[in-house]
């Protein structure tokens, strides 16, 4: 490791990056005081001297706000870069000294972590090809920050045929459809076994559990409904887990539009029951996203054997 003194004749602290980084994510100088683990009046002053080294403003700041500069949105992407590239120099000097560990860094949303991701990294590469694994799991945009600040290699969320919904440029990553999952309105079943509400019936509201703005399921049915009439909908509860909108949607509390992926079982068992026809069904891809620049070499082969993969699906 460099020590400061090292650090400086480089012309920029890499710690400096992170610490831009992470304000970039909270957009609070507080917060990310808290997350670097130091003062505010510190960490206020290294983000100046980050400002100072680089020439120009990167964050605005008011008493009351704190958001990017145009400057530190075109910064932000290239930090990330600087900071993967710099892990991955090490990582390839220690593969060179035979010191290398092979390691994947996957962020995936919560829906998708809880089945769909452990039976495809099986399949993709087994436990040899994915090596020691780090995986987080969080919303859409908690996860897309985490790529943004390139403490991810690759992320795997649900995506939208009409929109991108990432939140990541695509001059600096890229994406492939990896698979693909239906959005099923589900509800509790009456007691003769039919559904407690039927999207069918306009006469009134149908009680409504949503998804909060930071999940992207919240954004894809959205776009969905912007192609195709909305059908009449009271919101009764707001969450960004689709785990928790399906136990709610279990125990009665109105209906919710729910990955077949991860409802699949309660559907077979009539846990929950459909609350409308075919129709309402909302398509969605499962994307896996990563960074342009180049990864790892243990990561660019995960890369290619998951392309090759899907591309086997499609044909099969």
């Amino acid at each position: 490791m460099l020590d400061a003194h090292e650090k400086e004749a480089w012309g920029m602290d890499s710690e400096l990056l992170e610490d831009f980084l992470e304000l970039a994510k909270e957009l609070s100088f507080s917060r990310a005081a808290e997350m670097r683990s130091m003062t505010q009046p510190a960490f206020s002053r290294r983000i100046r001297a980050l400002e100072e080294t680089v020439g120009t403003a990167l964050v605005h700041r008011t008493s009351r706000t704190v958001r990017l500069t145009p400057a530190g949105k075109t910064f932000q992407p290239h930090a990330a870069t600087i900071l993967r590239l710099i892990a991955d120099a090490q990582a390839e000097a220690l593969a060179a000294a035979g010191r290398a560990e092979l390691t994947l860094n996957l962020a995936a949303t919560h829906a998708l972590s809880h089945r769909f991701v452990p039976g495809w990294l099986m399949h993709v590469a087994g436990p040899a090809g994915i090596g020691a694994l780090s995986m987080v799991s969080d919303t859409q945009q908690q996860l897309a920050g985490q790529m943004l600040r390139g403490a991810a290699d690759f992320l795997v969320c649900y995506g939208s045929s009409q929109m991108d919904i990432s939140g990541l440029p695509s001059r600096h990553y890229r994406s492939h459809a990896i698979g693909h999952d239906l959005l099923v309105p589900l509800c509790a079943r009456a007691a003769d076994g039919s559904p407690l509400w039927s999207l069918d019936d306009t006469s009134h509201d149908i009680p409504w559990i949503t998804y909060g703005s930071a999940s992207g399921l919240h954004h894809i049915l959205e776009a969905a409904w912007k192609m195709q009439p909305k059908p009449r909908l009271e919101p009764r509860m707001s969450s960004v887990l689709a785990t928790t909108n399906m136990e709610m949607a279990r125990q009665g509390l109105g209906v919710s539009w729910l990955p077949l992926s991860l409802a699949g079982d309660l559907l077979a068992n009539e846990s929950l029951v459909r609350a409308g026809g075919h129709r309402h069904d909302v398509p969605v891809n499962i994307v896996l996203y990563r960074p342009r620049a180049r990864l790892s070499p243990h990561a660019e082969s995960f890369w290619q054997r998951a392309i090759t993969a899907s591309m086997q699906e499609l044909h099969a």
